[in-house]
């Protein structure tokens, strides 16, 4: 302790000589600017440790993806822009997506990051202008203040984390450009006027090639895990999924296809192409998968009401703080809100309610796509499935499921869909049923649903995923529940998915062992475990974890291509997956395709006062006719950026 002290001493003792010096040195005034003009040379900001940290935290605050799940401009979920939701508002920027009002000098924005000015941009703009910094970043970094140092444990190994970490950052970057507009132009320099500005795009091979030699260059650098000091930092396992979604792609239909002008837009859907791209694929997810024992399925011991209450589905995914959070591979920091500021509460919660303004309307496509299977009724158990009783799509031509469409689905509709006579809230005094049913004379149509208000759910549903239902609000009372949650932007169920994908589409089938052994343990229902070897049994780990029946052996190539398409749609729904998947898996028809809602017509009523509905007819009815064309697969490039470059940067086929 002594010792200590004395070191204490002697440490500022140096500081006020150096104060002192520097204070007699200078014929400055101390609170005068410098330099007078306020601007900062270079070295002032590389030779500064926060300052040159802050180059690279301003790519991760800026142009990563943005902590709201409705990430178009407008605002608007991406889920608005396929089958899985329909926006409440026909003006929204999003429905360029549907009516194919969009092209070159009509781009659709995204949000982004959050702390820019303007965080909505196009894809294109977003990730040039990040890639400039990350260059720059690598530019400067060896002669940075950031150095490693010994005597710091969590400062070791920095330079190399803080250059893998850029490194990551720009296959991120480049990915968005290239799942958007396939080929780009590769940028590895800080451009210059005085240099070439006019580059043209590479091939989709080289983009794809400089993607993956980042990725691995960041895999190599980067550890598994940070010290709480640097937790927010990319990891070895975040680069290990990216690579392994940047495989996936590349190995989808969309990508495959040697000659890019003979096949623009791919192979058909459902062909395999080149194997050796699916092999890659198995190579990379199962290194995500097995070398980071820190990440698993989060298991669940709460199955009933209300669906964000502790041990849920719901609580799991999003209000489980790290390092308890074990299954988000990459997402958010643990953030808070309050007031005003609960953004995808506020625009996702039912019009009707004070204050909100129910913008995502999951179509009856989503809702039909969740299997009926029996519920259990009674005890902890309440509304898991019943163990082995099977399962069935539902059907509108099955009379018991018409009658009563909403009871006995997969636990995890309940978990992402708002419906008629959903009961909404945690607490008695601010709880509320969803109600969407039609005005019968003389009784008036459910609140939720008034078709005078320009916001009313356009299919009879609301968005619930990731909302927690301790959440109310009434503007008038200024009612608000603070709390904290995480936004995901990769998990480890999807590694699962992405494996059986690959596995199933490399050899062959859903039964073929995997000749590398089987995966590690995962968690699947209270203390579970299963190891997979095969694609079947990957689903299936993800299927048990939520108690739903397990896929049969014996289905072809075909059907468990199918069973693994569901499956995604199912699981990462309203993850900002599905727009993606069905253009990388050119269904192109379905993009296309009408979308449905429900018409709820009440048949009988209760004594309350007013009287409530008690017993419903339901009616599927054809809510928007959509309109696709294959170029829509790529999407344009801006016009304002074709023409800076005097025709060396091409637009896409049929823009």
């Amino acid at each position: 302790m002594k010792n200590l002290i004395s070191k204490i001493k002697i440490r500022y003792a140096g500081l006020l000589i150096v104060w002192l010096l520097t204070a007699v040195g200078c014929e400055r005034p101390f609170l005068e600017p410098w330099p007078p003009d306020g601007a900062r040379l270079p070295k002032d900001i590389w030779e500064f440790y926060n300052f040159a940290r802050g180059m690279l935290f301003r790519v991760m605050g800026d142009h990563m993806p943005t902590y709201s799940m409705l990430g178009v401009t407008g605002p608007a979920h991406l889920a608005s822009a396929c089958d899985e939701a329909e926006h409440s508002l026909s003006q929204s920027l999003v429905q360029s997506f549907n009516d194919g009002a969009w092209g070159p000098s009509r781009t659709i924005e995204f949000r982004y990051g959050g702390t820019m000015t303007n965080n909505v941009r196009t894809t294109w703009y977003n990730s040039y202008t990040g890639i400039r910094r990350v260059n720059n970043f690598l530019d400067n970094l060896d002669n940075s203040a950031i150095i490693n140092n010994p005597a710091i444990p969590s400062r070791n190994n920095e330079r190399e984390v803080f250059r893998g970490s850029a490194y990551f950052l720009r296959a991120w970057l480049n990915f968005d450009l290239f799942r958007t507009y396939g080929q780009f132009v590769i940028v590895d320099e800080v451009l210059t006027l005085e240099g070439n500005l006019e580059l043209p795009r590479n091939t989709l091979q080289e983009c794809y090639d400089f993607i993956i030699a980042d990725l691995d260059d960041a895999i190599e650098l980067l550890p598994y895990v940070h010290d709480d000091l640097n937790w927010y930092m990319p990891t070895k396992t975040m680069a290990q999924t990216v690579k392994a979604v940047t495989q996936l792609y590349w190995a989808s239909p969309l990508f495959q296809g040697e000659d890019r002008e003979l096949y623009p837009y791919g192979l058909p859907a459902n062909t395999v192409g080149d194997t050796d791209r699916w092999l890659d694929v198995v190579e990379s997810v199962r290194a995500a998968i097995q070398e980071n024992p820190v990440h698993n399925l989060m298991t669940i011991t709460k199955w009933n009401r209300p669906h964000s209450d502790a041990n849920t589905y719901t609580a799991r995914l999003v209000f489980t703080n790290y390092p308890t959070q074990t299954e988000v591979v990459w997402g958010t920091s643990w953030y808070s809100q309050s007031n005003n500021s609960y953004y995808n509460e506020v625009n996702s919660l039912p019009d009707g309610e004070d204050g909100c303004n129910g913008l995502t309307n999951p179509t009856q496509e989503m809702v039909d796509a969740y299997e009926v299977v029996p519920l259990q009724t009674g005890g902890t158990s309440a509304g898991r499935p019943v163990v082995g009783a099977p399962s069935a799509a539902f059907d509108w031509n099955n009379p018991a499921h018409v009658a009563d469409p909403y009871n006995n689905r997969d636990p995890r509709f309940y978990a992402s869909i708002m419906y008629n006579g959903y009961l909404w809230g945690t607490q008695t005094a601010f709880r509320y049923t969803i109600d969407t049913y039609d005005a019968v004379s003389p009784y008036p149509g459910g609140k939720h649903r008034d078709y005078a208000r320009p916001n009313h759910t356009k299919t009879g549903y609301y968005y619930r995923k990731f909302i927690p239902e301790s959440y109310h609000r009434n503007l008038a009372g200024g009612h608000f529940v603070d709390f904290q949650r995480i936004r995901p932007y990769f998990r480890f169920a999807e590694l699962l998915l992405i494996y059986a994908e690959a596995m199933n589409e490399a050899y062959g089938g859903p039964d073929v062992v995997d000749p590398n052994g089987a995966l590690r343990a995962i968690n699947t229902v209270g203390t579970a475990q299963v190891t997979p070897a095969t694609a079947r049994e990957a689903v299936n780990a993800v299927r048990a974890r939520v108690g739903m029946p397990l896929l049969p052996t014996g289905l072809t190539q075909n059907e468990m291509r199918e069973k693994i398409k569901h499956e995604r749609r199912i699981e990462l729904a309203f993850e900002e997956r599905r727009f993606w998947d069905l253009r990388r898996w050119k269904m192109g028809d379905v993009l296309g395709a009408p979308i449905h809602g429900v018409k709820i017509t009440p048949t009988a009523w209760d004594t309350s006062t007013p009287p409530r509905p008690t017993a419903f007819t339901y009616e599927k009815v054809q809510v928007e006719e959509r309109y696709w064309e294959d170029k829509m697969y790529w999407h344009p490039i801006p016009y304002d950026e074709l023409i800076k470059y005097n025709g060396v940067i091409k637009q896409n086929p049929g823009w």
